[in-house]
């Protein structure tokens, strides 16, 4: 019997490229199962409103002259019948445009590809999970003002998907060159920038879906490629060949990841915790895998690769593949060879809280279990979690305050012990992370995470609404010297038994003004909260309470640390508002000034309360010789002697106060 040919280089990327294209399709189907029945429509109408511009659809940009064109329409798109029963369901009125398709399907094809990346398609999909995708061109066929039109469309999209579906959709405009080339913009918003260009491209590789148009040709070499080896496929493949080359983008070679970027993408995550603390602990988990085998090991895209190159060795099991469930198993494997058992815990916790599994919740009669309750209930028995546990998990609505901040903590605390250590492996490596994009971050950080006199603490949150109070108790008692302590308590604890339950406590402050101010900046109230004042002792009322409630959401809301303009980061800091709040503890009688508590914020986002007569003094330059001049404000109680004391604050500060009543 002859022996078995070789398969050729060519007879190899077909077969590649049949598996990638099965995993493809299956992440695609699997994207579609765990999305809410009202979401799926968009899946297929996002891609056609990109396609098409037409003034009827959203999406629709008029070129500003006729010299110029809006670039618009994708690669290899075609006109399905799932796209065209989702057109209908979303523009019912516009269906005389889609029973004849020609009438505005485009010439052009300016897009090669549009990719969605993230956790769409894998166990960590939720049903509010974001829409985040690469819009791949060649950015050498446009100018920067067609760019510029084509950003425009994307953008009106994005507001339309929002607005329609309560989706948050991002699409980023990525030129394939400038993506071969690691360059990925500067580090604003949701773009990450110098930070961590090759990370970036590691996790588009791990998640990507190839919606429409151009596959990374990427997926076609095996996950052991260097430099030269990918270079010399690619070349080898020729238009109208099997493969043919316009069936693919080269969005570049990824061998190993660089140990000098390591430190901007941890960074860069911590950043990212303030708004997504469980996304950012696997992904400051996944860098510190990263560097713990940064000279042997290979990124976890190429292991997923691999996975999915080697699919015929258990048939149909290319569609299993997870690159979450991948992911996590590495990363589990990494902190138990390391004996780290409180790491692996925390995220073991948030993987499962992340992916909202709700495994008490049993199945409905009938009910097959989708993909991702499969393998999060492996998961659970491989743990030796209990039932009990799985419950108490899937129910954050009953937890206490406390166990809520409970969480957030080790969360927090786990980001920053990830930190220092990668921090301390890399101290020898040469950073390659823009400077200016350092500062941004690096300010970001200090004002999250740097403690600093008379400064107002971010709660580090793991949770968001849930930490709100629609009702809470504010209670003062005084200590054997004198000292009061104020505290706050989730819930309406008087009308109860008026005994108070430590288990719902929130925090204390030495005055009910710095409580009120934490509140207000941690997003526990709002002007919505109803506010129950213990009439234990003092002269703070309940009205009192509320008034300084109503300021201080008006006038210093919470602020985002993440959205922080990045030129002011770059800025030297300066005051941006000043409140001064007088005789707020004191004698409701007294007619003269008696105690001054003074806030204020700046432009890197802290907050700071000052007390004394001397605090405006001492804040005089920021205050009167900056220009634009920060606005302040100052309020006394209500009370029969406000007017005389708000005169004789006024006519001792020559700064111009705007009296809050």
């Amino acid at each position: 019997m002859a022996a078995q040919q070789p398969l050729s280089v060519q007879q190899n990327l077909t077969i590649r490229l049949l598996r990638v294209l099965r995993y493809n399709k299956a992440r695609i189907e699997r994207a579609l199962t765990l999305m809410p029945e009202k979401h799926r429509p968009l899946f297929h109408v996002l891609p056609f409103l990109v396609h098409v511009n037409h003034e009827a659809l959203p999406g629709y940009v008029t070129p500003p002259t006729s010299d110029e064109t809006v670039p618009f329409g994708i690669n290899n798109y075609s006109f399905r019948p799932d796209v065209e029963l989702a057109l209908k369901r979303c523009f019912p009125a516009q269906s005389h445009l889609f029973a004849d398709i020609k009438q505005i399907w485009p010439r052009q094809r300016a897009v090669d590809a549009l990719v969605l990346m993230g956790s769409v398609g894998t166990i960590a999909q939720t049903d509010d999970s974001d829409f985040d995708f690469w819009v791949c061109i060649d950015g050498n066929r446009f100018s920067q003002a067609a760019l510029a039109l084509l950003q425009q469309k994307l953008t009106a999209i994005e507001k339309w998907a929002d607005e329609t579906f309560g989706i948050e959709v991002h699409f980023f405009l990525s030129e394939i060159d400038k993506v071969r080339q690691n360059d990925f913009g500067v580090a604003e918003g949701e773009s990450a920038g110098s930070a961590q260009a090759m990370f970036l491209k590691a996790e588009f590789y791990n998640t990507n879906i190839v919606v429409a148009g151009k596959a990374p040709f990427w997926w076609l070499t095996p996950e052991k490629t260097t430099e030269k080896q990918y270079r010399a496929i690619y070349n080898s493949l020729e238009k109208g060949g099997s493969p043919d080359v316009d069936w693919f983008m080269d969005l570049g070679h990824l061998e190993r990841l660089d140990a000098s970027e390591l430190f901007g993408a941890a960074i860069w995550q911590l950043g990212k915790a303030m708004d997504s603390p469980f996304k950012s602990v696997l992904k400051m988990a996944k860098l510190e895998v990263y560097l713990a085998n940064i000279s042997h090991g290979q990124p976890l895209c190429n292991l997923l690769k691999k996975h999915v190159h080697r699919g015929a060795e258990a048939p149909g099991h290319v569609a299993d593949i997870d690159p979450y469930a991948l992911m996590f198993d590495e990363l589990i494997a990494h902190y138990k060879k390391h004996g780290q058992a409180e790491d692996i815990a925390v995220l073991q916790q948030c993987l499962y809280l992340k992916c909202g599994s709700a495994l008490s919740q049993p199945l409905v009669e009938g009910e097959q279990a989708n993909f991702k309750r499969k393998i999060m209930a492996s998961y659970a028995k491989q743990w030796g979690w209990s039932r009990k546990l799985i419950v108490h998990l899937d129910n954050q609505q009953d937890w206490t305050f406390n166990e809520r901040v409970q969480l957030s903590r080790r969360i927090h605390r786990f980001l920053l012990k990830c930190y220092r250590r990668i921090s301390k492996e890399i101290s020898h490596h040469q950073q390659v992370m823009d400077q200016k994009d350092m500062t941004v971050l690096g300010r970001r950080l200090s004002t999250y995470y740097a403690k600093k006199a008379d400064k107002i603490e971010f709660l580090r949150r793991a949770f968001d609404e849930s930490l709100y109070c629609e009702k809470i108790t504010i209670a003062m008692r005084q200590l054997k010297n004198g000292d009061e302590v104020w505290s706050a308590y989730a819930g309406d604890l008087l009308s109860k038994s008026g005994i108070m339950d430590e288990s719902q406590k929130i925090t204390q402050a030495s005055t009910a003004i710095a409580l009120m101010v934490w509140l207000v900046s941690s997003k526990i109230i709002d002007t919505n909260s109803k506010v129950y004042l213990d009439y234990n002792y003092g002269e703070v009322s309940e009205l009192d309470l509320n008034d300084l409630l109503k300021h201080l959401c008006k006038y210093f809301p919470p602020v985002k640390v993440s959205s922080l303009p990045r030129n002011d980061l770059l800025a030297p800091e300066r005051v941006t508002a000043c409140f001064a709040i007088v005789n707020f503890p004191t004698l409701r009688q007294k007619a003269t000034v008696e105690d001054v508590s003074i806030l204020y914020t700046t432009s890197w986002g802290e907050t700071f309360l000052k007390h004394g007569d001397d605090v405006l003094d001492t804040l005089w330059y920021d205050l009167q010789e900056v220009t634009p001049k920060p606005p302040c404000y100052v309020m006394v109680p209500r009370g029969n002697q406000q007017s005389r004391i708000l005169g004789e604050f006024l006519e001792a500060n020559e700064l111009n106060f705007t009296v809050l009543y």
